[in-house]
């Protein structure tokens, strides 16, 4: 959930965007390129959401080669997986494969938010 405070002249700031979005530069200098944060939130049950986030720097030629082949030959889940593994933080590593773990559909879901965020759309799948 996200910590929102009033500043003077009545603006709503989100703290929580904004500690992602400095952790974010951290993380561009640190990698020396740039970074990316991917959100999702799923239901738990009726009244309850969980939210996950993650950070990806951007990916290597081959790590595009790769996803597109593996999406062909083993399907988008197992393709997902790998896509994100190989471009994701260091500090954001062991929380993706816990939670691909105990909730498989991540994979797919974050996975789409990344490959559309790099500007790979299902339209530019169709077209291969």
């Amino acid at each position: 959930m996200e910590d929102v405070k009033k500043t003077t002249q009545g603006e709503t700031v989100s703290n929580t965007a904004a500690a992602a979005k400095a952790e974010a530069e951290q993380l561009k200098e640190k990698y020396k390129c740039k970074v990316y944060r991917v959100g999702i939130t799923i239901p738990q049950d009726d009244s309850e959401e969980k939210e996950f986030a993650y950070y990806f720097k951007r990916p290597a030629i081959a790590s595009y080669d790769r996803y597109l082949k593996s999406a062909a030959q083993q399907g988008i889940v197992k393709a997902s997986k790998v896509f994100m593994l190989d471009c994701v933080t260091e500090e954001s590593r062991d929380a993706l494969i816990a939670d691909m773990e105990e909730y498989p559909g991540i994979a797919v879901s974050v996975g789409n938010r990344l490959t559309e965020i790099l500007g790979l759309t299902n339209a530019n799948l169709k077209m291969l």
